[in-house]
């Protein structure tokens, strides 16, 4: 077992003492280097974070669009209850003043 980590060390590590050569070895040939390709133009998006711009087109993931959609549809739907609840309560003879959810809570 030792002699076979001897050997796989000696593969990785320098060698030492007297056996290390005294000289560097040559330095390679220098060739000249392809220049680096430009960067590309940085694109200044407007839209938020949230759209991703595809051939300049802005593409919105359809899970956002759903998510906006019932949002909407849901604060829609509340300002309609409570209309619908002022006009019942205006033919009764009260006021009706929305409180917020923070407050009812």
């Amino acid at each position: 077992m030792r002699s076979l980590l001897a050997a796989i060390l000696t593969l990785f590590l320098p060698a030492r003492g007297t056996h290390r050569s005294a000289a560097p070895p040559p330095p390679l040939p220098l060739t000249p280097c392809p220049p680096a390709p430009e960067p590309p133009p940085v694109i200044t998006c407007p839209h938020s974070a949230d759209v991703i711009t595809v051939d300049g087109m802005p593409l919105v993931r359809p899970y956002v669009v759903e998510w906006e959609r019932e949002r909407d549809e849901h604060a829609r739907r509340r300002l309609q209850r409570e209309r619908r609840r002022a006009a019942v309560l205006a033919t009764l003879g009260q006021d009706y003043v929305p409180v917020p959810w923070e407050v009812a809570a």
